[in-house]
């Protein structure tokens, strides 16, 4: 059934257009789309990277876009006019997220310079109202609550997640801090008698903190956390007060990283309307999808397909939940159907790295792309075949990835059913029953046990001796190597092949027991000085009384000296120990004795 069909029964009410995967390839981005420079009234050769960007959610207002770049200037472009955006200079440092107020017409930003900022853009103008102070390092996310839209939570660099309130004492320019989540995120303990009830952390608590890169409100009364690090989301309790507890805080619930791999930092949250799936796009190349309505550990949805290499790849929710959207390393931006893992189609043109990525709150289809190539795209509804001049006028298209197929475990019916191959069936050579193999499983199994019956008990190795693997444990014969076959009684060497070989391990001479002699433990300066002291006192003496050191060999015969022509030996006093050559001299050898020149 095509598209238009199924929108038209939509319209009567007979069905609803639930998935439009076709009007999604139908994207596109035309050359006037693609915005180069964030604010044009400024006079600038080349801008900065944009770091986050959202569309507004008040009706009626929702072609209203907000973006932020690392310069710290926040614009407001009105996509459905086609204007150049507007704005001022938010911050002295980097933005790197924004919220809006929900059905309101007001701006947070997150920054670089340890604040956050509350901005008023109703009225075609970018005007600040308060400033929110409270953390010692980058605050890195945002999230508004819901059903009250004065309460929002930050979260930062420094591990701290704060709740504020804009509704603070008349004519106050800063921000109330209305609670405070320490180290949200740190691996590590902190003892009890070094925690600080205060805000403030100190150097080196800080830098064990782990940052907080995404936030989003569950309820009222529950905050939903990732950090960069340990790999988990955490579920918090806005009814109880983490500031003054003894030990680390403490979640509600905990979601562990649903991979394998070492990766598993979060750069980004979404929750939907219906605060029920939680998307979390994490550093693995996947975006997990949790059922926090139970808080199950396990993702129901893996979405793949795309590279995240970055904590400032961010993902979006279409309006009605549908669609996912994500930015990517490799110069793209996919889009999901939330049935599906594989991307749909993926957005080309950009010529760096998507990092932020918006969908439009309106119900028709409208996407916003933000590249490191310092220029953001709005993708709208093109034709379904492109123009013979796209070279000159366009600058993006959404091009179909192909549809893998995913291996399911429920069974077909007999016509889908691809046909196995079937083994071929000869008779058994023994007793000419049919068998896949030379002989049956009967007579399989009492050539077996006659095999092992002819072995005898001190020819038999144990599994304590060969370990949990054992060699050759299948008798065959040199000429097969998948069947058992008769073996002839006139070759005894045949029955077991291991037979004559050594065992270096009952008989304590495996080559590892004497790999290298045994580590010495380290001295003190004062031994040092005075062995070497002695060493050098009893060589000039010519009287050593010290013992060579003890090396494990591999055979106990003992071994005589090397031969005394070789000409190192003027210079050293041999003295021959527990060998051979110190009862009796080697025939023809002179007597060794250092000569005064060389003992000096």
């Amino acid at each position: 059934m095509d598209s238009s069909k199924k929108l038209f029964q939509q319209q009567y009410g007979i069905a609803r257009w639930k998935y439009y995967d076709d009007i999604i390839k139908r994207l596109r981005c035309p050359k006037e789309e693609e915005y180069t420079q964030l604010l044009p009234t400024e006079d600038v050769i080349c801008d900065t990277p944009i770091f986050a960007c959202k569309f507004a959610q008040q009706k009626s207002n929702e072609t209203f876009l907000a973006l932020a770049n690392e310069d710290g200037k926040l614009a407001i472009h009105d996509t459905a006019k086609k204007q150049e955006p507007y704005g001022i200079r938010a911050h002295n440092n980097a933005i790197f997220d924004l919220a809006w107020m929900f059905e309101n017409m007001k701006i947070v930003t997150a920054s670089g310079d340890h604040t956050a900022k509350l901005f008023d853009v109703s009225n075609a103008d970018v005007r600040e109202i308060k400033a929110f102070y409270g953390h010692t390092r980058s605050v890195k996310t945002i999230a508004f609550r819901k059903e009250d839209p004065s309460v929002f939570a930050t979260g930062g660099r420094d591990g701290n997640i704060i709740v504020w309130d804009t509704r603070t004492q008349g004519g106050s320019f800063i921000g109330k801090v209305d609670r405070t989540i320490l180290n949200s995120h740190n691996t590590k303990t902190t003892p009890s008698k070094t925690r600080k009830k205060c805000i403030c952390l100190s150097p080196s608590r800080a830098s064990n903190a782990k940052s907080v890169t995404g936030l989003v409100f569950q309820d009222d009364n529950t905050l939903i956390s990732c950090g960069a690090g340990d790999g988990v989301i955490k579920i918090w309790d806005l009814r109880k007060n983490y500031l003054f507890y003894k030990h680390e805080p403490i979640p509600k619930n905990k979601i562990p990283y649903g991979g394998s791999t070492t990766k598993n930092g979060f750069s980004s949250l979404i929750i939907d309307k219906d605060c029920v799936k939680l998307y979390a796009n994490c550093l693995d190349n996947t975006i997990y999808s949790y059922n926090i309505g139970t808080y199950n550990p396990e993702p129901v949805m893996k979405y793949v397909g795309h590279q995240n290499s970055t904590f400032y790849i961010k993902a979006s929710l279409s309006r009605d939940g549908m669609y996912l959207i994500s930015g990517s390393s490799d110069e793209n931006a996919y889009i999901w159907n939330t049935n599906s893992s594989r991307p749909v189609v993926k957005l080309t043109g950009h010529v760096a790295e998507v990092t932020c990525v918006a969908w439009c709150e309106r119900d028709d289809v409208t996407v916003v792309t933000c590249s490191d190539d310092m220029s953001h795209r709005i993708w709208r509804i093109g034709p379904e075949e492109l123009p013979d001049n796209w070279e000159i006028i366009g600058k993006g298209k959404a091009e179909v990835l192909p549809l893998i197929p995913v291996e399911s475990k429920l069974k077909r019916s007999n016509d889908e059913l691809t046909t196995v191959p079937k083994k071929l069936i000869i008779p058994c050579k023994k007793c000419d029953s049919p068998s896949t193999n030379d002989f049956c499983q009967n007579c399989f199994g009492g050539l077996k046990r006659k095999q092992e019956e002819e072995i005898p008990n001190e020819t038999k190795r144990h599994h304590t001796e060969l370990g949990p693997r054992r060699l050759f444990h299948n008798l065959l014969d040199d000429n097969t190597t998948s069947n058992l076959s008769p073996i002839p009684e006139d070759d005894p060497e045949k029955k077991i092949p291991t037979l004559n070989l050594p065992n270096f391990v009952i008989d304590g001479v495996a080559p590892h027991l004497n790999f290298s002699p045994e580590k010495r433990r380290d001295q003190d300066w004062l031994t040092k000085i005075r062995i070497e002291r002695k060493f050098k006192k009893d060589f000039l003496d010519g009287a050593s009384t010290s013992n060579p050191p003890k090396v494990p060999r591999l055979d106990s015969t003992p071994k005589k000296c090397s031969s005394p022509q070789s000409p190192l030996l003027r210079f050293f006093k041999v003295k021959c120990e527990g060998h051979a050559c110190s009862s009796k001299a080697a025939p023809g050898s002179p007597t060794l004795t250092a000569s005064p020149k060389s003992s000096q």
